[in-house]
């Protein structure tokens, strides 16, 4: 299932991100260099390694805070980094990311 290992972005979803690069450059979710990157993707699997090194600063950061407050060990923030950084992106640890994320706004 391509939604669990190395999902490839769609053309129609390279599209829309690269419309909505400066609104996500502005709001600081994408820093300007990873804009460019992504800009500059000729390729789809390009496009896809700088979209999956956003999803593992992203993921990296929410991780961090974890292990800080205790949530879970350094070891399991490092499993799912790794993971990320091979191109797994399941829905599994997406729900369990986006859980340390509304944590972390509280």
């Amino acid at each position: 299932m391509a939604d669990d290992f190395e999902n490839p972005t769609e053309p129609k979803s390279r599209e829309r991100i690269v419309q909505r690069l400066d609104k996500m450059v502005a709001s600081g979710r994408v820093t300007e260099t990873e804009a460019a990157r992504l800009r500059a993707a000729a390729e789809p699997d390009q496009f896809d390694e700088a979209v999956r090194s956003i999803r593992v600063r992203h993921a990296g950061v929410r991780l961090d805070a974890a292990v800080e407050s205790g949530e879970m060990t350094q070891e399991e923030a490092d499993g799912y980094l790794t993971r990320l950084k091979q191109g797994e992106h399941p829905r599994g640890l997406r729900s369990h990311l986006g859980m340390l994320r509304r944590k972390s706004r509280s």
